[in-house]
């Protein structure tokens, strides 16, 4: 499987959409986590781990939906949820559906 975290570092500094009502912030990657600074100039961070445990599902199941982000890896923290969601529908081959929210990876995308 394709190293996607190497793919998500790549998009440093660029911006990330909200599935449903494409509210944009900015994701700032580095080894460790990925940072989101919404408009306001509030900041979110999402640990590496949450992350690659996210690229791992999608990977490996070919969808995530926001039942599984919220429940399985974000514990429901709402802002959590959107946000992952968010960054993680930037990357390569990733699709998404706003109703019912769900991000599509072709199972062994490289």
């Amino acid at each position: 499987m394709a190293d996607m975290y190497a793919e998500l570092k790549k998009l440093n500094g660029r911006k990330c959409f909200t599935l449903t009502q494409n509210k944009p912030a900015t994701m700032y990657v580095d080894d460790w986590k990925v940072t989101i600074v919404y408009p306001t100039g509030n900041s979110l961070e999402l640990p590496r781990s949450m992350i690659a445990e996210s690229i791992h599902k999608l990977q490996t199941n070919g969808m995530l939906t926001l039942e599984e982000v919220h429940e399985q890896l974000t514990h429901r923290n709402g802002p959590q949820t959107d946000r992952l969601m968010a960054v993680l529908r930037e990357l390569p081959g990733v699709t998404f559906s706003a109703s019912p929210r769900v991000l599509y990876m072709k199972t062994g995308s490289k």
